[in-house]
This record gives structure tokens, C-alpha cells and sequence, in this order.
């Protein structure tokens, strides 16, 4: 069970591509590519072992027609996205001339048990022509990644979806009833998440946009193959600078829960 897949990408439908000075400004159309392979390497009748690895490529980022500006902003929201607000930015990171993204993921079933995780390495380039930052300080170098575990209490497995070289969700085997014929499927999960937009702090040209660490419980209940309810109980923990020589914190906590609902046909 092997997936390849490659794409290359282009500029946002809407964006204006000319020198207007109505905002927005123009900027050029920007374009890059992304290439994944991955597998199940291993499977048997109860265990499974799958790998993959990921890289992307913006080749060419906005560049304002206006003012001349080619910046690139990196930043990442708490995992519960129902409020949009990014605790942890880079703030527009100047003169990026490129980008790169590489991960690694793994992910392996063993009965009623699951385990997945991947990292990821940023690299910003920041040799555009205007106002380089001086040498040494042309690349910024950011990291983050996740790992998590499910355990399915009935004993369900997760089965594997060769179509898109990922695991899939639960189908229960004793579907719920109100007649007594069934309860569903139940799952216990935990995840840790962390994610560090710090780079050469304590230099003039640093970029100090915050360390990000969330921690997840969660609770699964698989109703039938269409619906399924998931209780997340979620602890945020976000290390920041006010800015890259400064080293008052202006991080945050957050606790958050929540309840989901999902139906699929």
C-alpha cells in the first residue's frame, strides 16, 4: 500500500495582481509545490505500521507592487479553531525570498491501540534583493510537531485508507440501539502538540513569534457508522517575547473543552 502525490500550487482566486495603490496593494501571484510519499510498510491481521514524509515549496512568495515589501508570515491558532486568534506569530518576516517545509510521519495500529505522530522544520530564505538583513541572518529556522495515542475501550481497530495513505475513523461493531442491541464504540485519546516560531532570539534580527505547547484528553463515542460525538478537554501553554531582544513574556494559558458532533453520508 504505497501513495505518491505531488502538486503544484498557485496565487489566491480574487487577489489583485496589479500596481493598485486601493487597498490591498497588488502583489504578484505567488506559486509553489508539494510532494508526499507514504505507506503501509507493515500489516497484519491485528498491527499495522505506516511512515511517510512531506515537503513543500514556496518558490515564489507575494511581493507587494506597491511598496516593494516581500514578507512572510508564519503563525498557528490553538488546536480548538473556533475562535480564529493566533496567540503565536512571526509578525511579517522581511525580504523572504522563499520557503521550505519538510516532515516525517509514523503512525502504527495495534489492536484496539493507535499511535501517530509527525514533525515539521520551517526555513524561511530572506535573500530578496531590497534591505538584506545582514549575513547569517538570511534563514530563519522554525519546528513543531505532534504525538498521540487512541485506545478503542470496545475493541475496534482503525482501519487503514489506501487511498489517501492515512487511518480512518471507527466502525462500530455493535452499532448503538435503544433496543439494547448496541452501545457503539468507545475511545479514550490523548494528544501533545508544540510548535516554535523563536529564532535567534536575542539578535537585532530575530524573530521572536512564541513557543506553543497544547495538551488534549479526549473522549470518543462512535454512534454508528454516520455519527460520532467527541468530548476534548484542552490545556494551552504559550511562551512569547515581546520582541526578539526583549525578554518580557507576554505568553498566555488557556483551558478550553468542548463538545463535537459529526455526521457523515
Amino acid at each position: 500500500m504505497f501513495w505518491a502525490g505531488a502538486y503544484v500550487t498557485g496565487p489566491t482566486t480574487g487577489a489583485i495582481h496589479s500596481a493598485s495603490s486601493v487597498a490591498p496593494n497588488g502583489t504578484t501571484e505567488q506559486y509553489g509545490a508539494v510532494a508526499r510519499v507514504a505507506g503501509q510498510i507493515v500489516s497484519g491481521k491485528d498491527y499495522s505500521l505506516h511512515l511517510g514524509a512531506d515537503a513543500e515549496w514556496l518558490i515564489q512568495p507575494l511581493h507587494n507592487l506597491v511598496t516593494g515589501a516581500q514578507t512572510l508570515t508564519l503563525s498557528d491558532r490553538p488546536e480548538l479553531r473556533i475562535d480564529p486568534t493566533t496567540l503565536i506569530s512571526t509578525g511579517a518576516i522581511a525580504n523572504a525570498s522563499g520557503s521550505q517545509v519538510y516532515s516525517v510521519e509514523a503512525a502504527a495500529t495495534y489492536g484496539p491501540l493507535i499511535l501517530q505522530g509527525e514533525y515539521y522544520w520551517f526555513n524561511v530564505d530572506r535573500g530578496a534583493v531590497t534591505g538584506l538583513p545582514p549575513v547569517g541572518a538570511r534563514s530563519v529556522k522554525l519546528q513543531g510537531g505532534y504525538a498521540q495515542a487512541g485506545y478503542v475501550l470496545t475493541g475496534e481497530t482503525h482501519a487503514y485508507n489506501s487511498a489517501s495513505a492515512s487511518y480512518g475513523g471507527i466502525k462500530p461493531a455493535h452499532p448503538f440501539s435503544l433496543d439494547g442491541g448496541g452501545c457503539g464504540a468507545w475511545e479514550i485519546a490523548g494528544r501533545v502538540s508544540t510548535i516554535d516560531l523563536n529564532d535567534q532570539l536575542g539578535t537585532a534580527t530575530g524573530i521572536a513569534g512564541g513557543w506553543q505547547t497544547v495538551y488534549t484528553a479526549a473522549l470518543n463515542w462512535y454512534v454508528n457508522g454516520n455519527v460520532r460525538f467527541m468530548l476534548d478537554y484542552l490545556h494551552g501553554d504559550v511562551s512569547k517575547q515581546a520582541s526578539a531582544t526583549s525578554v518580557a513574556d507576554v505568553g498566555s494559558k488557556f483551558d478550553a473543552v468542548a463538545l463535537r458532533t459529526q455526521v457523515a453520508f
